[in-house]
């Protein structure tokens, strides 16, 4: 009897556990959408030094709209994997500038970019399921509850800047594709059991010098670009199969 006791006292805190711990396979599957903002750090605009390619070329006046529908794939509990297709709308300009000679230029472009791109995802905090762990619930909303994950990828890059730049000291033709490879930081968080929320930020290297449709003489390096992506996202529940449920 006294051992019957011990193994229903186990089973009465183990089960639960080992149940809520396995939860995240019901849900493997997520169809995602997003909307945002990308900046194109090129040979166009930028800081007041040389053109860097990167954050530090930062113009907030450049700013301009993106869209994005992806899905994901949970391998692990804290190992993902995405599918993304991005649409955006970019802009660079030398009036946004404060260096002199480029500023004195004035040249502007604008570039349709659409990146497919396929993302690897670790998640620091991993992601939280249940009643508990979501809006409804927020009087006891913890950071430690927000799925904080990095990510890596490799993608293509179409980009399509318009024909207003003649500009003699820059040199060569824009091309239309290129490699992208993503690499940022993402924050998720359950508004229901199905539903969730979340922010996605990170740059996008890329092979080419021509996204803004220009490359100076004594470029120093190849053009990237900035994603910053609101997301809403549903889970699927997997079947028994391991195919998802819509």
């Amino acid at each position: 009897m006294k051992k019957l006791s011990i193994y229903i006292f186990i089973l009465f805190f183990i089960i639960p556990y080992v149940s809520d711990a396995q939860r995240w396979k019901r849900y493997r599957y997520e169809l995602v959408g997003g909307i945002g903002t990308v900046n194109v750090f090129g040979d166009l605009g930028g800081g007041a030094g040389v053109a860097r390619h990167n954050t530090l070329d930062f113009n907030i006046e450049g700013t301009r709209p993106t869209i994005m529908v992806a899905g994901r794939y949970k391998m692990k509990e804290i190992l993902a994997v995405k599918v993304n297709l991005f649409l955006a709308y970019a802009n660079a300009s030398d009036s946004y500038t404060g260096n002199e000679a480029r500023s004195n230029r004035g040249a502007t472009a604008n570039t349709f970019l659409i990146e497919p791109s396929i993302q690897l995802e670790y998640s620091l905090i991993k992601e939280r399921y249940g009643r508990r762990y979501t809006f409804s619930n927020i009087r006891h909303f913890n950071l430690n509850h927000v799925n904080t994950y990095l990510f890596i990828g490799i993608g293509g890059l179409f980009y399509f800047p318009d024909k207003k730049i003649n500009i003699e000291t820059g040199v060569g033709e824009p091309g239309k594709f290129s490699a992208a490879f993503p690499m940022g930081i993402g924050f998720k968080y359950a508004m229901n059991r199905v539903y969730t929320v979340g922010l996605e930020m990170g740059n996008r290297f890329t092979t080419t010098d021509y996204i803004d449709g220009h490359s100076d003489k004594f470029s120093q390096g190849n053009d990237s670009y900035f994603f910053l992506m609101f997301t809403f996202a549903k889970r699927l529940r997997s079947s028994r199969k391991g195919l998802p449920r819509f």
